[in-house]
């Protein structure tokens, strides 16, 4: 019974509302759809703000990552020529104590290169050496092909400069020798 009355009430009111002028509902009418436009940019302008907020955070995240980049490409020419000495020096010679000064200059440069190579991993420089591996010319740059009967072709038979890796991206590719048919 209560439920009628309340309906009734209700029904009551709705008749009693006085009809609107059509100029003043025509107004609300297009002041609502103002409100909704507006609404509707202030959403876009905030997805947009969010966007542009993540877009430079990743950006700062990049630069901050590769900053040492030219850096790290200008050290390779070290780590290569330390290399060079130390491959320069016949391997029977290198544990012969009878030349101390041939030793102690392995064994200094060596330690030298060490050092450099675990300083480069420490900021994500990580060397290569695709020995054996098959020639990927994303990782590898040919310098030469020479046929080879007991390898398959493409395989790497000679690396002439390794290869460097500056956070999972190719900052230096290996200088190989590539077998061939």
């Amino acid at each position: 019974k209560e439920d009628k009355k309340e309906d009734k009430k209700e029904d009551k009111k709705e008749e009693k509302e006085p009809e609107m002028d059509p100029a003043v509902k025509k107004l609300l009418e297009t002041k609502d759809k103002k409100i909704s436009d507006l609404q509707n940019a202030y959403k876009r302008a905030l997805a947009d703000t969010e966007n542009v907020r993540e877009r430079t955070r990743k950006e700062i995240q990049k630069s901050t990552q590769f900053a040492i980049q030219k850096f790290a490409k200008d050290l390779l020419d070290v780590s290569d020529i330390l290399k060079m000495a130390l491959d320069s020096v016949p391997e029977d010679k290198r544990e012969d104590k009878s030349n101390n000064i041939l030793f102690s200059l392995f064994t200094g440069v060596n330690m030298t290169r060490t050092q450099l190579l675990n300083t480069f991993k420490k900021h994500g420089l990580e060397v290569f050496n695709p020995m054996g591996e098959m020639f990927d010319a994303n990782k590898h740059q040919a310098m030469f092909q020479t046929p080879m009967v007991d390898k398959e072709p493409g395989t790497i038979i000679a690396v002439q400069k390794e290869g460097y890796t500056l956070n999972g991206r190719i900052l230096r590719p290996a200088q190989v020798g590539v077998a061939k048919k």
